[in-house]
């Protein structure tokens, strides 16, 4: 790893020609802090200051190994904010366990669960890229392939005054140019963290930090390549990627990677009796070259030998243990079905992330590191942080349809054990079902069953969104398509209002011996009333009478084999809780009450839910449109725009835990860019008003959306969603007392008064809709005034205030 111009010296005096980029020696004079993590110190080699482990982090081997951890340091010490220019350095190895949104490295602050007024790195995220970013107004990221390969790697950002730039292995990936408000200086001087990020439902990355150094310049391209060039360490160091390793007969071996530099003798192995190392060529081994970088090795177990001991790698007197220990899952697993194959048979001992997806809080916990949470075999996965819902969630890797067929029944089981109240399995099998388990602190076995429809949906996943449990451990997963006599159904309950009284469902079935019949509570008409015994998505129509009060259930019956669907109705017309925003104007949104899912496209976890299985989450009348953890709920316009014209949307939103955003698409055709707002309800029901103007030419798609996308929310519900043309030159009236825009100095000046302190968002607009410029700022109460940031050309802007969900515009000359 260390001193490569050595060999390149060598080959000179050899006659060898090589060729060499420049290199600058970037010097001490900027550099501020410096981490080695030599003998064992968290101690800043330059700057002095002391960091602090959180969780499961150690110093070993001069490097921060972090396996559910990380590394605190006091910001305001480090004073980044202070910085003319940055460059942050990292060496470090990572475990290929970094499946959620996580973070090298962080400075900022936290605001309501999400990061704000921040500068961080990350090489491992959701979205499967590598991004360096300063956000102290808008994002602005540098990007690049993900690095999460078990591998030894050298990242470099830097920032000044215009650009974001971002280095890997010494070479230059890519640079972004910075929005104005994105300043250094704007950086919150409140955390600082190697290892983790400002959002707290993220995890902690994994791997091992070998060299941390920070930079108040922006080092250039030469001097990046001679950090590279220069190496991670000085000393002697030999390290693998793995801390501890623990089998079982359905997990009995795992790659790992060696790492040797600055040796003074070949690498040695010895093994506990019942292990072996391999090579990846499936040669046994007993020793490595001095330099080794990187190397991926085997270990594996025997299955017949307890193990108890330590792999034990060792050059002179530098040395490096592995902890092994061995369990049989032969007597505490007994398959569902012994002749039918498990769906899940790689992962169903639940040894390891990498063959999860997901997101947030969840980690392997083993017979080593937690033995009472291991239910069966060497390990199990944890899910959540044990403090909030919603902070991770354990997901069938490449997405349900990888192992999902459409019309099919599907049987699952697993060990759980929650704590704090339930969590559920979700399915997006079209439409999305979810099952809820509490098993009160103790471990026990959770069966579910579902029925894909014609087209199966992104993810099935285990999690505690919209749930109150607050940590869960999961164990022997298994998944089978079913045997057993089934009847399935596409809706489990379904309600009614007077303004919504038919509704389709399907039925799948199989395994049985007599025809399906369908009987339904009074006030509740069905047709047909039977179906075949083999019934492949057979559609049935409900249709409620619109006055008799229904809580029953529908039965479909066949044999022994019976099936509930909950009817519920709702007597009460959606008017007591909605007017329309335009009496006399056709809303664009036919299902404004939200009730049938196939008014709606978009992506990800959206879904209609109901007063039956959110009560407490209709605004009005029987249903209302949820995004969870990641999704966005569209409504289809193409064709009822019209060009060059101004439309308005009004809709019943409340968020949990951020912000989301409502925006139009499609709306330019020469503009590739969605225009949108944002808003962030606190968890209250609120209106939200958008407004946008189409261009001369549409494009070929259009329509409207809510959605988190790039925002800091975790959940939302939405309900009376209008869309309308506009009124020719009508604009959202504020009350002049609260709000004045006029120009001066060449800049746009607001003037307002605020009843109770709060936030205040100014957005600049276009004529067409395109928003300009978009700041937010915090205001006493009183009256306050504020130059705002954007430096426009001359022409006719709107300006539009948005204060505690409020919205109104102004319409301005320059």
């Amino acid at each position: 790893m260390k001193r490569n111009y050595f060999l390149l010296c060598a080959l000179f005096l050899l006659g060898i020609g090589v060729q060499i980029n420049a290199q600058v020696d970037p010097g001490t004079t900027n550099l501020k802090h410096q981490w080695t993590f030599d003998n064992g110190s968290l101690v800043d080699a330059v700057g002095n200051i002391t960091g602090t482990i959180v969780g499961q982090a150690s110093v070993a081997n001069n490097a921060l190994v972090a396996t559910n951890g990380y590394m605190d340091m006091p910001a305001a010490e480090i004073g980044m904010n202070a910085y003319p220019e940055l460059a942050i350095e990292i060496w470090c190895t990572s475990t290929g366990q970094n499946t959620g949104w996580t973070m090298l490295s962080f400075f900022g602050e936290t605001v309501n669960n999400g990061g704000r007024n921040c500068t961080f790195l990350s090489i491992a995220r959701g979205d499967n890229q590598t991004m360096a970013t300063l956000e102290t107004n808008v994002w602005n990221g540098a990007t690049g392939p993900e690095y999460d390969d078990g591998k030894l790697h050298h990242f470099v950002y830097t920032v000044n005054a215009t650009n974001i730039t971002l280095f890997i292995d010494g070479a230059q990936v890519s640079t972004a140019t910075l929005a104005e408000g994105n300043t250094i200086a704007n950086i919150s001087p409140s955390l600082a963290y190697l290892g983790r990020g400002g959002w707290t439902a993220d995890p902690s990355w994994i791997g091992s930090y070998h060299k941390f150094s920070i930079y108040n310049k922006a080092l250039s391209a030469d001097e990046v390549l001679y950090l590279y060039q220069d190496g991670a360490e000085e000393n002697p160091v030999l390290l693998t990627t793995a801390t501890n390793l623990v089998f079982d007969e359905n997990y009995p071996a795992q790659s790992f990677n060696v790492t040797g530099a600055n040796l003074s003798s070949d690498i040695s192995i010895t093994t506990p009796a019942g292990i072996s190392i391999i090579n990846m060529a499936g040669n046994p081994i007993t020793s490595l070259p001095a330099v080794t970088t990187d190397l991926e090795v085997v270990a594996m177990w025997n299955a017949q030998v307890p193990v108890d001991g330590d792999i034990v790698f060792s050059s002179g007197s530098t040395e490096y243990k592995v902890h092994v220990k061995t369990a049989s899952d032969a007597t505490c697993f007994v398959r569902l079905y012994e002749d039918i194959p498990n769906l899940l048979e790689d992962v169903m001992g639940m040894n390891s992330l990498g063959q999860y997806g997901g997101w947030g809080a969840k980690e392997i916990v083993s017979i080593i590191n937690d033995p009472a949470n291991v239910y069966c075999g060497a390990a199990s996965i944890k899910v959540g942080n044990g403090s909030t819902t919603c902070a991770g969630s354990l997901d069938i890797k490449g997405g349900a349809a990888t192992i999902l067929q459409p019309n099919t029944t599907y049987k699952g089981r697993m060990m759980v054990k929650t704590i704090g109240g339930y969590f559920h399995v979700g399915v997006d099998a079209g439409p999305n079902v979810e099952f809820n388990v509490d098993t009160n602190g103790e471990w026990a076995p959770f069966e579910f069953m579902f029925t894909t429809g014609a087209t199966v949906g992104a993810n099935m996943y285990f999690n505690n969104c919209g749930c109150t449990g607050l940590t869960a451990y999961v164990d022997n997963f298994e998944l089978y398509v079913a045997p057993d006599p089934i009847i399935t159904t596409s809706i489990s309950s379904k309600a009614f209002d007077p303004e919504y009284k038919e509704a389709k469902f399907t039925v799948t079935s199989s395994n049985l011996s007599d025809d399906i019949t369908i009987n339904a509570p009074a006030g509740i008409t069905v047709a047909p009333t039977t179906l075949p015994a083999e019934s492949a998505g057979e559609e049935v129509t409900i249709t409620w009478d619109g006055t008799t009060p229904v809580d029953g259930n529908m039965t479909l019956t066949s044999g022994e084999k019976v099936v509930n669907v909950l009817i519920k109705t709702v007597n009460n017309s959606n008017t007591a809780c909605f007017t329309p925003l335009y009496a006399d104007k056709v809303n664009l949104n036919a299902d404004v009450f939200m009730n049938d899912a196939a008014s709606f496209g978009g992506w990800g976890g959206k879904s209609i839910v109901s007063v039956i299985n959110s009560p407490d989450s209709v605004y009005c009348g029987s249903h209302s449109a949820r995004i969870f953890i990641s999704g966005s709920v569209d409504v289809p316009l193409t064709g009822k725009l019209n060009p060059n014209t101004t439309y308005k949307s009004r809709a019943m939103i409340r968020t949990f835990g951020g912000k989301f955003q409502m925006g139009a698409f499609g709306y330019d055709a020469l503009v590739n860019a969605d225009v949108t707002d944002s808003i962030d309800t606190n968890e209250e029901w609120m209106p939200f008003e958008f407004e946008f103007t189409t261009a001369e030419t549409l494009g070929a798609n259009h329509g409207m959306f809510i959605n988190n996308w790039a925002r800091t929310g975790k959940r939302a519900f939405i309900d009376n969603w209008e869309i309308y043309e506009a009124p020719a030159n009508e604009l959202k009236k504020l009350n002049e007392d609260f709000a004045n825009v006029y120009i001066q100095n060449g800049r746009i000046v607001a003037e307002f008064n605020l009843d109770t302190a709060s936030d205040v968002e100014f957005s600049i607009f276009s004529v067409q809709g395109s928003i300009l410029s978009n700041e937010t700022k915090s205001f006493e109460a009183g009256k306050n005034r504020q130059v705002l940031n954007a430096d426009l050309p001359s022409g006719m802007y709107l300006v539009r205030f948005t204060q505690s969900g409020k919205t109104g515009f102004r319409k301005i000359v320059k």
